[in-house]
């Protein structure tokens, strides 16, 4: 028997009997919980439960959108190495960014 290759069990892509079951029952009882979902989340903004809105819409976002993993970021430039750095003209504009007056600091 050559190693890495699969040999029985279940088909690659094929629902277990578990979730065939669920998904058959749900069939059975003519319910759709992403519809359900839907219609919760769309009911909430209605009411204005911004929360339960956004719970829902949260759930739904994993069908289409993959989950981020965060990730830590180090670097060992400083802000200050950051404004030493920069032109006049960008320096003037962090200020103003900042809502500091270059003009007022001279």
């Amino acid at each position: 028997m050559a190693k890495g290759y699969k040999t029985g069990g279940r088909v690659k892509g094929k629902p277990n009997k578990v979730q065939a079951e669920v998904a058959e029952r749900l069939t059975v009882l003519d319910c759709d919980p992403i519809a359900g979902m839907v219609a919760i989340a769309k009911q909430a903004m209605v009411e204005g439960e911004l929360v339960i809105a956004g719970n829902m819409f949260k759930e739904l976002a994993q069908y289409v959108a993959p989950k981020r993993k965060s990730i830590e970021m180090t670097t060992h430039i400083t802000y200050e190495d950051q404004i030493r750095a920069m032109s006049e003209e960008e320096l003037d504009e962090e200020l103003r960014g900042m809502k500091i007056d270059p003009a007022t600091l001279q």
